[in-house]
């Protein structure tokens, strides 16, 4: 048996948690589960665990990648992002996988998979 049920948040920093709700709403339509004291929980639709920010008064970024978001159309949402002004690498083959890296709104590492083609 189990001691945990499930992985429920993921923590992202960031400087203006009210600006990165906004864009993380507008890019992937996550929506917010709760606020406070300037955390917020969001939350993609149908999905489970929560992305949730929090206020840093900075971030490294030197660090490593936040999480991963799993996308059927990386081509797609890597133009989206560009489109936004933001920092992304090339799409990577690597066999069973694709994958890009890009910065957040705050600046943080995400990354993106998706299925080979092959």
């Amino acid at each position: 048996m189990a001691l945990i049920d499930r992985i429920d948040t993921v923590f992202v920093p960031a400087i203006d948690t009210s600006a990165a709700a906004a864009w993380y709403g507008r890019m992937f339509g996550m929506t917010p589960i709760f606020e406070s004291a300037g955390y917020i929980g969001l939350r993609l639709p149908g999905g489970e665990a929560a992305l949730t920010l929090y206020p840093a008064p900075s971030i490294d970024r030197d660090g490593h990648y936040r999480f991963n978001f799993y996308s059927s159309d990386p081509e797609g949402l890597r133009q989206a992002i560009v489109t936004e002004g933001l920092e992304a690498t090339p799409i990577k083959d690597a066999g069973p996988i694709r994958y890009f890296d890009f910065r957040d709104v705050s600046g943080n590492w995400i990354n993106i998979c998706a299925p080979g083609r092959g």
